[in-house]
Formats: C-alpha cells, sequence, structure tokens
C-alpha cells in the first residue's frame, strides 16, 4: 500500500507542479506562455481556470497547495518507513486526516467545475481524483479499523491539550516525526510563496538592454516569407520587418497590438508590420488537439473577409480593441465598416480565406511557433513582447542596418 501511496503521490506531484509552471508562465510576459498542455492533450484548455479567481487560495495559487500538501504526506510516508514501528502507525493516521481534508477540498472545487462558477480544467480534475484515491490505500497502510483509528486521534488530541501519556519520551520522538513532516511543508510553502512573487513581477521585471540583444541574436535567424495576400503596415522596403503571429482570441495579442501605434509613430516608414494569422483552434490549426481559442478560426476567416475588401486592419482593431463598451453584432459591425455583408459573408464561408489561415499556420509551425503573440523581427524570434523591448530591438537592427533610430 505504501508504494500505490507513492506512486500516486508522485503523479500530483507532477500534475500540481505542470499547474504551477503554467501559472507562472500566464502570469510573466505574454510571449512566454506557450500552448497549453491541457488543450494539447485533452482538447479542452486550462488557462481560464488557471485565470480565475477561484485558482488562488489564500495568496497562493491552487497547484502551489498540492505540491505542499503532497510534499507533505510523501514526508509523513517516507519518515514512518524509515524510522520503523515506533512511528509508523502514527505517521500513516496523519496521512489519512490530511487525505480526508483534502479529498473533501477535492470534492467541492470538482463540484464548483462542473457549475458557470468556474471554468473546467482537465488536469486539475485529475489531481482530484488523485486525491480521492489516496484515501483507499492510506486507509490500508494504517491496519486500523475506524474505531481505533479515532480512539487513537482522540488520543493524540488529548496529549497536545493535557500532555498526558503513558510513555512521555515515545511520545516526544513522535512529536519531533510530526515537527519535521511539518518542516517539509514549510520550506515547499515558501518556495512557492517566493516564485509566484517573482514571476507575478516578471513581467514588470526592470529591462535589461544587453540581456534583450543577447537573447534576440542567439535567436536563428529564419526565412519568413511574406507575401502580397499578407496584411501590412508599413513599407515594403523598410529596413526593418515585424512579423507577427497572432490571434483574435488572445489577451497578449490584444496587448501587444495596443503598442503597435505608438511604435510606428516612432520609427514610421524604417520598418513594416505583417499580419499573420495563428488561431489557437484546432478547427483549423493542426497542432492543436482541441479549441483553447474556440472562436479564433472563425475571426481569422471573417478577417480574411474583410481583407479582401481592403478593410483587414479596420476590422482587426474592431475585433480586438473595440471602443464601444457594447456587444455588436458581426453583421452590424461589417456594415459600420462600409463593407458588403452579402460579399463579406460569401468570402467568409469560402476556400480561399481559409487556404490563407491554414497557408500561415503551416508557415508558424515550421518556424516553431507554440503560442500567441509570436513576433519575429527580421527573421529572428523576440520573446520579450513588452513595448520597451519592441522599441530597443527595432532601434538595435535600424543602427546594423546604418540607420539612425
Amino acid at each position: 500500500m505504501r508504494s500505490i501511496s507513492l506512486i500516486l503521490i508522485a503523479l500530483a506531484l507532477t500534475v500540481s507542479g505542470y499547474l504551477l509552471y503554467r501559472h507562472f508562465a500566464l502570469t510573466g510576459p505574454p510571449a512566454l506562455s506557450g500552448t497549453d498542455f491541457c488543450s494539447a492533450v485533452f482538447g479542452v484548455g486550462c488557462d481560464k481556470a488557471l485565470r480565475s479567481p477561484l485558482a488562488v487560495q489564500l495568496g497562493l495559487p491552487l497547484a502551489g497547495w498540492g505540491l505542499v500538501y503532497h510534499g507533505t504526506l510523501a514526508a509523513l510516508l517516507l519518515l514512518g518507513w524509515a524510522v520503523g514501528d515506533s512511528f509508523r502507525f502514527e505517521a500513516a493516521t496523519a496521512a489519512l486526516l490530511l487525505a480526508l481534508a483534502a479529498a473533501l477540498g477535492s470534492l467541492a472545487l470538482f463540484v464548483v467545475m462542473l457549475t458557470p462558477l468556474a471554468p473546467f480544467c482537465p488536469l486539475c480534475a485529475v489531481a482530484h481524483a488523485i486525491n480521492l484515491l489516496l484515501l483507499f490505500p492510506l486507509k490500508r497502510l494504517t491496519g486500523r479499523p475506524v474505531r481505533q483509528l479515532a480512539q487513537a486521534v482522540g488520543g493524540a488530541i488529548r496529549y497536545l491539550v493535557g500532555r498526558k501519556t503513558a510513555d512521555p519520551a515515545a511520545a516526544r520522538w513522535k512529536l519531533v516525526g510530526f515537527l519535521a513532516a511539518g518542516l517539509v511543508a514549510v520550506v515547499i510553502y515558501q518556495w512557492v510563496f517566493v516564485e509566484v512573487a517573482l514571476h507575478a513581477h516578471s513581467g514588470k521585471a526592470p529591462f535589461d538592454p544587453k540581456e534583450a540583444v543577447a537573447v534576440f541574436e542567439a535567436s536563428p535567424k529564419k526565412d519568413t516569407p511574406v507575401t502580397n495576400a499578407d496584411p501590412k503596415l508599413g513599407p515594403s522596403v523598410a529596413p526593418v520587418r515585424m512579423v507577427v503571429f497572432s490571434d483574435f482570441q488572445c489577451p497578449g495579442c490584444v496587448q501587444l497590438w495596443r503598442t503597435i501605434p505608438g511604435v510606428r509613430k516612432q520609427f514610421g516608414d524604417k520598418m513594416q508590420i505583417v499580419f499573420k494569422h495563428f488561431p489557437l483552434d484546432s478547427a483549423c490549426n493542426s497542432m492543436l488537439k482541441g479549441k483553447l481559442h474556440p472562436k479564433a478560426c472563425e475571426a481569422a476567416q471573417a478577417a480574411e473577409a474583410a481583407r479582401e475588401q481592403g478593410q483587414f486592419w479596420p476590422f482587426h482593431d474592431a475585433v480586438l480593441m473595440p471602443r464601444s463598451g457594447g456587444k455588436k453584432t458581426l453583421k452590424a459591425m461589417v456594415e459600420e465598416l462600409g463593407l458588403d455583408f452579402g460579399r463579406f459573408d460569401a468570402h467568409r464561408r469560402g476556400d480561399a480565406g481559409l487556404a490563407k489561415i491554414k497557408a500561415d499556420i503551416d508557415l508558424g509551425i515550421c518556424l516553431g511557433v507554440d503560442g500567441t503573440p509570436s513576433v519575429f523581427l527580421n527573421g529572428r524570434r523576440v520573446y520579450d513582447t513588452r513595448e520597451q523591448a519592441l522599441r530597443f530591438l527595432i532601434g538595435h537592427e535600424l543602427e546594423h542596418a546604418g540607420y539612425a533610430k
């Protein structure tokens, strides 16, 4: 039973570790978030759940609490095994009590995920299932019926309250064992707490020009072909070309495109911006197994229909950065932009736009695009897409080309 318990705990630590890693990616710079493993494997993303208010409790992500809890369980079981019979039962009983509390919490959180109160997260559901399964081997590990377990817990409480026991010396040694497991919990908690704080501020970290140049120049230069069908801002002869793989449902893309007008104002005709589609939606993107952004392919097809009438950028801005607070129907938005809706709708449902989108996706996959926004500056990948970083690297490229910033 100990081996089964430790295997389940190891699996839970792996799941919690990934979810915490993903939480860090989502709270860091947008370009570093990458593709959601949940969406690629299960067909349903975990990002919405990890961004929800429910995902953080008492200052830590739930995944971080998962590491603390399962690390403590592992410490108790390993201590019980190492010390032997004098502590094995007490360690298993303490682990069972912790598991019972965690199972009740997991059950409540799983029920909440089935309601509109919180998005469903497949890996979170796996973690909750493990918490429930752990009850069975841990109960068997104690080797006692429920009544005797209750009596043992009662005796422990009486000792803690009144310090009365038949063998005070043995009780003190057992208390040392529990304190050791508690120390493991404190160490893991402290590590998670510090990491959460660091990653929460990583997107606001001071910009380091030397590091930015080093990372940029270490990125291999790749061919990023541009076609006549690609939406562009700026002249084709510009010394700096920025190719952006974007998604119409991507929060990081919204953040990036909000910075573009200021960047263009600074550099003017010295740079060209090229839009490439990379919707994170399995409806048109073969890289994904599920719909991370369920309407992204439809939005891309609509954008292609707007491009066919010469209105890609107005449509792009209307979708990503709407000026009015109220929601508009697609028809109202299209007509407001002065487009022929019948022609727009026919092109949106046709094959030409979809072929263009899939060509962009195929190029992105060849270039190693794994999320959005993905930015290439003169063929090199830019991983820090903050405005200050973009301005600096564009200036850096202009200097290399013999232009003043």
